[in-house]
């Protein structure tokens, strides 16, 4: 038996991905509700917070009872009648799947034959699995041949603007389903088994966000500090042949022949050193030291550094950017010497307490 409490909490805390859809048995729901944030960008989680109570009394109906009053419902309506919202939430998903798919396809390849005819054939189809997704939530069912005819019949359209036309596929498909292709759903209250939903269900997720990330992939761009802009799948390209992606393979490397040789139980501190977070490692490469250094040897290098380095110095550059490097390099410098003089100044002050706690004790154990 479904809770209304239980219902809302999940409503609240996971109402954005579906959760309460899912909890309750309505499968199609919870997926729309994730793949449009929040159901059509948070309208439909809103519009839930009134609707809760109804699918909670479907759900814990009696499907016997629940049949007989669907029979009599078609008595009066032989067909489901016109819903704003339905229609409404049938031609949002039915644009919003049509333009994932194609976005998905690159702009260099429509401009070959083959991409051009792809993106005019495909992303009305993609259409009518939206149209279809949202007309078949439960108690009602459209016919799928119905959506595709009204979504090929924008075809045409398309050959002129492929993407805004899109509005138009969808459009006409909801109206096909709803002017011809409606009936009541007498199979929607059928009992399925969890693993088989959640299996459903993860298997269409994962397609939908490989569809998101190959449209990603193929139209984000990543704009450099220059003020050029680089296409996503170049700098990823680049990314895994630079000395960074190379740095990062060895650090892999590293951490695995550590673990082989000390086991899980000091793999945790060395990543942890790996990380760095007291800045120690940067503090050094800053000052061009080892990280055996000597107290020494880097006030040395602290003060070869700082004249090197000095604004002061460069006041008369002609270059700004030069300026400017040598402005970042100074402050590096400074911040990388405090670092390190701090660190130092703990480690002897908790060496110091330490070596005076054991010569305590050997006092006491003396007596």
């Amino acid at each position: 038996m479904a809770n209304l409490f239980v219902a809302y909490v999940l409503w609240f805390f996971g109402g954005a991905w579906g959760l309460h859809h899912f909890y309750l048995g309505r499968d199609r729901h919870a997926f729309i509700w994730w793949s449009t944030w929040a159901g059509c960008f948070g309208l439909g989680w809103v519009r839930d917070l009134w609707r809760l109570p109804e699918y909670v009394y479907a759900a814990n109906k009696d499907p016997a009872v629940s049949l007989q009053a669907l029979d009599e419902k078609a008595k009066r309506y032989p067909t489901p009648p016109f819903n704003v919202v339905r229609f409404a939430g049938e031609v949002t998903v039915g644009f919003l799947f049509g333009i994932l798919i194609r976005i998905c396809i690159p702009d260099d390849f429509v401009e070959l034959v083959i991409g051009r005819i792809l993106s005019i054939i495909v992303p009305p189809l993609a259409v009518t699995i939206g149209v279809h997704l949202v007309g078949n939530v439960s108690p009602e069912k459209v016919s799928f041949k119905w959506a595709l005819y009204g979504a090929y019949t924008s075809v045409p359209l398309l050959l002129f603007d492929s993407g805004n036309n899109l509005v138009y596929s969808s459009i006409l498909s909801a109206i096909a389903v709803n002017w011809k292709g409606k009936n009541w759903n007498r199979d929607y209250l059928e009992k399925r088994g969890l693993c088989k939903r959640i299996f459903v269900l993860t298997f269409c997720g994962l397609i939908y966000l490989s569809l998101w990330s190959s449209a990603i992939y193929f139209n984000a761009t990543i704009t450099t500090k220059e003020g050029d802009e680089v296409p996503l799948r170049e700098a990823i390209n680049n990314f895994f042949t630079s000395p960074a992606w190379a740095d990062t393979k060895e650090s892999f490397r590293n951490l695995y022949k550590y673990y082989q040789e000390h086991g899980w139980e000091n793999l945790y501190n060395k990543i942890v050193d790996s990380l760095d977070p007291l800045g120690e490692t940067k503090a050094y490469k800053d000052l061009g030291l080892h990280e055996n250094a000597t107290e020494e040897e880097i006030k040395k290098s602290y003060k070869k550094l700082v004249k090197q380095w000095h604004p002061d110095k460069h006041m008369k550059e002609a270059d700004p950017d030069k300026k400017a490097e040598a402005q970042k390099r100074f402050i590096e410098i400074q911040e990388a010497y405090e670092t390190l003089s701090s660190i130092k100044k703990k480690r002897a002050r908790r060496s110091k307490k330490s070596r005076s706690t054991s010569q305590d004790h050997g006092d006491h154990t003396e007596l």
